[in-house]
């Protein structure tokens, strides 16, 4: 389906952003880490909610990794946002597993920040893999101050899809199969005082 014109640069996809062996290797490697169950962050804290969410995770820091993707992203995200500049993506990555039935329920991405004031603004999302039904990732109005048609982007290997963490989304329950896919975060400096 396609993205409402509304959300402008929003919401992203872009196609072939991952070489199908690096999708494969960074498969590899969560499986031999083992996965976690994924909790989920809240105004009380962190915790497991499994109607919320029932998928599960490894988290990585990957600095090399970080670095070689900014040099295909930087390009694709929005340089200036609200006063802030692009600055890199996030080094902490999320692997996220899904099987059939799980799922994760409407939400909004929260927002990282860094010691040093940057701050992520912006979601990155990496499909890792086909054979597997269900899983897309949709999208809604609801909790958001943005009014448009409900939409769903279709999981493709390799495919990024980049979107401004207050957009609700979901992540549909898979169906059959596995789903697996690697979220980090785009981070911006801090807001610089002045016109632009």
């Amino acid at each position: 389906m396609t993205i409402p014109e509304n959300l402008g640069h929003l919401v992203s996809e872009i196609p072939n952003f991952l070489s199908t062996d690096l999708c494969a290797e960074q498969i590899k490697q969560a499986e031999a880490l083992g996965f976690a169950s994924a909790p989920i962050t809240s105004e009380t804290g962190t915790q497991v909610v499994s109607e919320i969410r029932n998928n599960t995770r490894v988290i990585r820091d990957l600095p090399t990794l970080s670095a070689q993707l900014w040099q295909d992203a930087r390009n694709l995200v929005p340089r200036n946002f609200k006063g802030r500049d692009a600055a890199g993506l996030n080094d902490r990555f999320r692997l996220y597993r899904y099987q059939p039935g799980q799922f994760f329920d409407w939400h909004q991405d929260g927002s990282y920040r860094a010691a040093d004031g940057q701050e992520s603004q912006f979601t990155l999302l990496i499909y890792l893999n086909q054979g597997f039904e269900g899983g897309g990732t949709r999208f809604a109005d609801v909790f958001s101050s943005h009014v448009f048609s409900d939409f769903t982007i279709a999981p493709e290997p390799g495919k990024a899809l980049l979107f401004h963490h207050p957009i609700s989304h979901r992540g549909d329950p898979v169906l059959s199969g596995t789903k697996y896919v690697l979220r980090t975060d785009v981070m911006y400096h801090p807001a610089t005082s002045g016109c632009r």
